[in-house]
C-alpha cells in the first residue's frame, strides 16, 4: 500500500511538470517615462452616456472615443498621440490608469470639437 502512494504521488508530480504553460511577464511601463514621450491634454468636456470625450491639447482639441473600461473625468490629465488618428493607449496621471482609446478627430475649435462629438452620440 505504501508503494502505491509513493507511486501516485511521483505520478502526480510527473503529470503537474509535464503541463505546458506560457509565461507572459506583465509589461511594466513607467508612467513617468510615458509622459516624458507622449503629449500632454486636459479632459475638457466628458459625454457619460456614451464614454466620448474632448481633450484639450497645444494643438488644439481633440476628440477621443473611450474603448477602454474607465471613462476620465473633466480637468484630468492625459498623455496620449492626440495628434495621430486611430486606436491608442492613454495613460490618465489622476486616476494612475492605463486605458484604450480612438482618436477621432484632432486639431479642431472647441465648437468643431462638440459638433463631431455629437455626431458620435446620433450615430450611437
Amino acid at each position: 500500500m505504501k508503494k502505491l502512494y509513493i507511486f501516485t504521488a511521483l505520478i502526480v508530480v510527473l503529470f503537474t511538470a509535464c503541463t505546458k504553460r506560457d509565461y507572459i511577464p506583465p509589461v511594466q511601463v513607467n508612467p513617468y517615462d510615458w509622459m516624458r514621450s507622449h503629449d500632454e491634454g486636459v479632459v475638457t468636456y466628458v459625454d457619460y452616456y456614451t464614454g466620448n470625450y474632448i481633450v484639450e491639447t497645444y494643438e488644439g482639441y481633440s476628440v477621443i472615443e473611450s474603448w477602454g473600461s474607465y471613462t476620465p473625468r473633466e480637468y484630468d490629465r492625459e498623455y496620449a498621440y492626440f495628434g495621430n488618428r486611430g486606436v491608442q493607449k492613454v495613460y490618465n496621471r489622476n486616476g494612475d490608469y492605463f486605458t484604450d482609446v480612438r482618436v477621432v478627430e484632432s486639431w479642431l475649435s472647441l465648437s468643431d470639437a462638440f459638433y463631431v462629438i455629437d455626431g458620435l452620440a446620433a450615430a450611437r
